[in-house]
């Protein structure tokens, strides 16, 4: 997968060189450790290890790393569904996990982190999608108003992605990448996420 935690770009920041990494893998992401300003997707007292645990599953790791420690994090996971006749086609749909430190916010890492996935060849005959669930959202009132558009528009302006007549429960929309090379069009693709109802299963917070 990918090539081996290779650097895809260094971003200078007002602070330091940040460098982005992707296709990280288990013993790889063992040698860092985590920054302690997360605190939806990842709890820092766990470090790295979920990270790494994703990486074993199969999923897919990019990180932001400055001196040996991980600053931000993108986790693009197999999503499965419970009762769906056909998992299959889940196994080329990947939905993205991402979350940057606080204190290293507004420095383009979360952009640069999607960005290092999309360029990947690794999903070319993927899907990714990117589900907007203020429950996982570090923000409060307006604010979330604001952080919608930020997370549905860029990856739309910028990246391919598309919004979809169809949204998962709890979220407020949802948006989709078929790579070029995907096995599924995007009418098969709404029909499928338009059968999951309560049952979803594979999140990745659910493994933490």
């Amino acid at each position: 997968m990918g090539g081996g935690c290779e650097v895809y770009k260094k971003i200078k920041t007002d602070r330091c060189e940040v460098e982005v990494r992707r296709g990280c893998g288990p013993d790889e992401i063992r040698r860092f450790k985590l920054d302690t300003g997360f605190g939806f997707f990842l709890n820092p007292a766990a470090g790295v290890e979920p990270l790494a645990k994703a990486a074993e599953r199969g999923d897919y790791v990019a990180l932001a790393v400055h001196d040996s420690t991980v600053i931000g994090f993108l986790v693009a996971y197999r999503f499965g569904a419970e009762g769906l006749p056909s998992r299959v086609m889940l196994d080329f749909v990947y939905d993205i996990a991402t979350e940057v430190s606080r204190k290293w916010r507004q420095r383009g890492l979360g952009k640069a982190l999607l960005e290092a996935a999309v360029t990947d060849p690794f999903f070319d005959d993927k899907v990714l999608i990117i589900r907007g669930n203020p429950s996982y959202w570090d923000c409060y009132g307006s604010a979330c108003r604001k952080y919608a558009l930020f997370i549905m528009e860029i990856p739309v302006m910028y990246y391919g992605f598309e919004k979809l007549p169809v949204k998962l429960p709890g979220d407020l929309f949802t948006i989709a990448r078929i790579g070029p090379k995907a096995r599924v069009t995007r009418d098969e693709l709404i029909g499928l996420l338009a059968k999951i109802e309560e049952g979803v299963s594979g999140e990745f917070y659910d493994y933490i």
